[in-house]
């Protein structure tokens, strides 16, 4: 079989590589070893960004009714006293999005399954695949039954035991954190009469610190910290779950969906790049789950190459623009994952632990700046080159905004736009531009350029160079 992008793995980091690509109309198979999809949840938010950027590839109207809005974020003592955070209900982005949802991820997968077909993506379940060959010109994946799968690129979506990643030879940099946790998950009977916060809460307990999550409807997450000298295996095990679930609720008040011991790590591949081969999610990075940033980084991963493998495909770049994947996800990982193991870090900080020397302003990110691309596909320093444009949704009206870098220009006049590639200009309020005159929009949505009318032409040009366009 032939087409143009395979993709490895049908989690939901693939899944939504293939639905941004067939909107964009780039052919692509997603080969799955499993039946379909995972049945049990694992990750379980969505922040406002990668919501918006689901929005604009049409699939606001089926996302609603699987999302419910986070209400409060916190940090707090074994007594219950509340050390940082609070409510966050009144936190609205773009177009009056919450700042994060949740979600119970076998519903989000069935949706994606459902428009990986309806958009045109081909699926191979059922289908255990054990390496790769390359060319210049492609790339082939190796099933296990003697047959491949051939493509001008290949995406390795296939987690954090990636056989992809282990076959072209990419390592892992480990940035230093492994914890075992307790992940459990619940489905409460009577969730309104339940007593339990809404809330996504760090209790810093010195004796074992412990996660709660109210996570979509009634499902409900508990994550227990295990201490020096307990098994996994047998913490695991339904009198020891039922026993630190105590506390909370009872085996008349819940049913356990799922159950599962974790190490948590910080990891990042030393490339996510290896000739036509790229990585993407779990396969590229891992992190702890303490900014709910794991599956919103990989969906981050994808947007990043949909739009690019579409313009190298139609010639509107050359193949170089694919290499700003790298440096661009790369860093923005890197700092995701950094900022992950600090939130987790702190628990033991408050608890007494340990001292990490970690600002109480680091909880759940709110006290550093956004991410940013440092290097790629963007130009200049302003300090939100880099960062998604807090207006994107203004912009998104038509399919257009998938396709095109698109220049955001607030006054009268508009620059004289590249011949190469696909660009459009759109006329906002100074306000709605960051007070430039020129801000220059990606189609996933990150800043290229911001700049005023005497630079904006030398602008567009070292932005062209820096595309390869």
């Amino acid at each position: 079989m032939e087409t143009e992008v395979v993709i490895a793995g049908a989690g939901p980091v693939g899944m939504a590589l293939s639905i941004a690509l067939s909107n964009l109309g780039v052919a692509n198979v997603v080969v799955e070893r499993g039946a379909g999809v995972h049945p049990l949840p694992r990750a379980a938010v969505i922040d406002a960004e990668l919501h918006q950027a689901f929005i604009l590839h049409g699939l606001g109207d089926e996302l609603a009714p699987l999302l419910t809005p986070i209400r409060a974020a916190d940090y707090v003592d074994a007594n219950g006293k509340v050390l940082v955070g609070g409510d966050v209900s009144g936190i609205r982005l773009f177009d009056d999005l919450p700042s994060a949802s949740f979600h119970f991820q076998p519903e989000i997968d069935a949706l994606f399954l459902r428009e990986l077909r309806a958009r045109g993506g081909g699926f191979m379940p059922e289908t255990p695949f054990v390496g790769v060959e390359q060319s210049v010109d492609g790339v082939r994946l190796l099933l296990e039954d003697g047959r491949a799968v051939s493509g001008r690129w290949l995406v390795g979506c296939d987690g954090a035991s990636s056989t992809i990643r282990r076959s072209v030879g990419i390592d892992h940099e480990d940035l230093g954190f492994e914890q075992d946790w307790l992940v459990v998950d619940t489905r409460i009977h009577d969730r309104a009469g339940s007593g339990l916060p809404d809330v996504a809460r760090q209790i810093c307990d010195p004796m074992r610190p412990v996660t709660m999550i109210s996570c979509n409807r009634d499902v409900y997450r508990w994550e227990f910290q295990l201490q020096p000298g307990e098994d996994p295996k047998e913490m695991n095990q339904p009198g020891n779950v039922w026993s630190l679930l105590s506390p909370w609720v009872n085996p008349l008040m819940a049913d356990i969906i799922r159950s599962a011991s974790y190490r948590f790590h910080g990891l990042v591949a030393t490339t996510f790049r290896a000739g036509n081969v790229f990585l993407a999610g779990d396969a590229a990075h891992q992190m702890p789950p303490f900014m709910g940033q794991g599956l919103n980084s990989g969906w981050r991963d994808a947007f990043n190459l949909a739009w690019k493998m579409r313009w190298v495909r139609d010639g509107l770049a050359d193949d170089c623009l694919l290499d700003t994947y790298d440096p661009e996800r790369i860093h923005h990982s890197r700092v995701t994952v950094e900022r992950s193991i600090e939130a987790g870090q702190l628990i033991d900080q408050f608890a007494g632990r340990v001292s990490h020397g970690i600002k109480p302003g680091k909880a759940y990110g709110s006290g550093t700046a956004r991410p940013r691309y440092e290097a790629g596909a963007v130009v200049g320093d302003h300090p939100r080159t880099g960062t998604v444009y807090d207006k994107w949704h203004l912009i998104g009206g038509d399919a257009s905004a998938l396709t095109h870098m698109t220049v955001v220009s607030s006054n009268r006049g508009v620059p004289a736009l590249p011949a190469r590639g696909l660009w459009r200009s759109v006329a906002l309020s100074s306000a709605d531009s960051l007070g430039a005159d020129h801000v220059v929009v990606r189609p996933d949505g990150f800043i290229a350029a911001v700049c005023d009318d005497a630079s904006v032409d030398a602008m567009l040009r070292e932005l062209c160079s820096r595309m390869c366009v």
